[in-house]
């Protein structure tokens, strides 16, 4: 079996204050017709799963472009165009293949099109013919699309968040694909919109519980694929919001019930589990109460999800209230980073620090800084497991009052301990850690002590009523207060 592989990954923010160009995904790309190897700097995710896969069966593989860029506001419709017509050209190139496998993000929108992964996959439907099997693996925090659904015979979403699952999911896509290809299965879908945004951990409660509930039931009789969307907040457009898709063997019945029984079931664990974090004043009182170490998530800073990652609201409080013995990272900020650097380690200096991007990041903080350390190599690793190879560029870590903060020149949320820890400080000797993440963090720090999800104002904020939507559809939960009603959007 001869299968192409492509991937064009990115979380579009509508209100990220970041802008978005072909420079964004140069980082991130890999071209295999051009590098024999994969540059040490590219995490494939999805696509790494997939392609690790196909080859492990043998498989005739066409290694096509994977491109991905870091969270950010719309890209323009030029740097929209030269990225799929380089997508699409290596797949004409290709042809003929008997299945194609994309790994998408499913929240990636561009100037005109609100849709992009629906473009995509049906501009390859319209290259392929109506026969050839076609699936992609996307990102939970995607939006689901009528578009997608009439052009893909899979679409299936990671169920974990942080997204440990992504390679997992992909390479399961691939054996969807081979199956298909070899009429073992004949697979019909369905879909359904539930009206709702989340940003909801699966790592505990009542969501934690909806994804093993989730696997049971894609493991059923008949069953071929049951994913969650849980939607992106940062999606100011029609299609926006949580949806449930479900494909089967061959029953457009079952794909219907079940799809409907769990987006149910997705609407009342969200409902429990709730949204938003704490605000700041009770989030540090928490800390103070517990007797171990405190992670504190910056959720609404998290440039993961198209923040800046250069807010100063968090730290200016912690200075504020003279806390002692923490850290925080990582503060974009790449004059900061070179300041450190032109001073050098052990220096000190007033250095302006942070609030540069935009109204949400809030004011600069002019701060006397220690230089404890400076970095030109340091690499985190992605969702907190495997190889470090996600580099922060120059870096510093520099001692505020009683913060020890960590400077970064490459915009990322972290991911994992190497942030800190690479510029000698230790985690398990401070009492609290602020992460400038989501829920990305999970995995590397959650063993270090108590977590407590922290909202402020920003970007990332998850009172999703302090953003100004424009066409988002309504009622919206948690915008709205009405409960989510579910309803059918696919093969319904």
């Amino acid at each position: 079996m001869r299968i192409f592989l492509g991937g064009l990954f990115h979380e579009t923010n509508d209100f990220s204050p970041v802008p978005t160009g072909r420079a964004s995904f140069e980082a991130m790309s890999w071209r295999p017709r051009l590098q024999r190897d994969v540059p040490p700097s590219v995490n494939l995710l999805g696509y790494g799963g997939a392609l690790a896969r196909a080859r492990g069966l043998g498989l005739d593989v066409v290694a096509g472009p994977y491109a991905a860029a870091i969270p950010s506001a719309r890209a323009g419709a030029p740097v929209w165009a030269e990225l799929v017509d380089e997508l699409l050209g290596e797949l004409r190139a290709a042809l003929p293949v008997d299945a194609v496998y994309l790994f998408l993000h499913g929240a990636m929108s561009t100037e005109g099109v609100d849709d992009c992964e629906g473009e995509i996959l049906a501009r390859v439907r319209e290259l392929i013919g109506p026969d050839v099997p076609l699936g992609s693996s996307m990102d939970l925090h995607g939006t689901v699309t009528t578009k997608m659904l009439s052009s893909a015979d899979f679409v299936v979403a990671c169920k974990e968040y942080p997204h440990v699952d992504l390679e997992a999911e992909s390479a399961r896509v691939v054996d969807l694909l081979l199956a298909q290809a070899n009429a073992r299965i004949r697979p019909v879908s369905a879909a359904v919109r539930v009206p709702m945004l989340l940003i909801g951990p699966t790592t505990s409660g009542p969501l934690q519980s909806f994804v093993t509930r989730l696997r049971a039931c894609e493991s059923g009789p008949g069953m071929l694929s049951a994913s969650a969307f849980h939607g992106f907040f940062g999606a100011d457009h029609p299609d926006a919001g949580a949806a449930v898709v479900v494909t089967t063997d061959g029953d457009p019945a079952l794909a219907r019930r079940i799809a409907m029984e769990l987006a149910q079931d997705l609407a009342n664990s969200a409902l429990a589990q709730g949204n938003v974090g704490m605000d700041l004043r009770t989030a540090l009182e928490a800390a103070d109460a517990h007797p171990g170490t405190v992670i504190l998530a910056d959720r609404a800073d998290n440039s993961g999800g198209g923040a800046g990652g250069d807010s100063t609201l968090v730290l200016a409080e912690l200075l504020r209230r003279n806390v002692r013995n923490a850290t925080l990272g990582m503060m974009w900020d790449p004059v900061a980073a070179d300041f450190c650097a032109l001073a050098g380690e052990g220096s000190r200096l007033r250095l302006r620090l942070g609030g540069k991007v935009g109204p949400m990041s809030g004011p600069p903080l002019d701060v006397d800084a220690h230089v404890l350390a400076v970095r030109e190599d340091v690499r985190q690793a992605a969702f907190g497991r495997g190889e470090a190879n996600m580099p922060i560029g120059r870096s510093a870590a520099v001692r505020v009052g009683g913060v020890d903060v960590v400077i970064g020149s490459i915009r990322h949320q972290v991911f994992s301990r190497h942030v800190f820890e690479e510029h000698g400080i230790e985690l398990a000797n401070k009492k609290l850690v602020v992460v400038k993440s989501t829920q990305h963090f999970y995995e590397a720090f959650a063993p270090l002590g108590k977590v407590i999800y922290c909202d402020v104002p920003g970007t990332v904020t998850s009172d999703f009523s302090a953003l100004p939507y424009a066409r988002l559809p309504r009622p919206m939960w948690p915008i709205d207060p009405t409960p989510p009603v579910p309803a059918f959007i696919h093969g319904g």
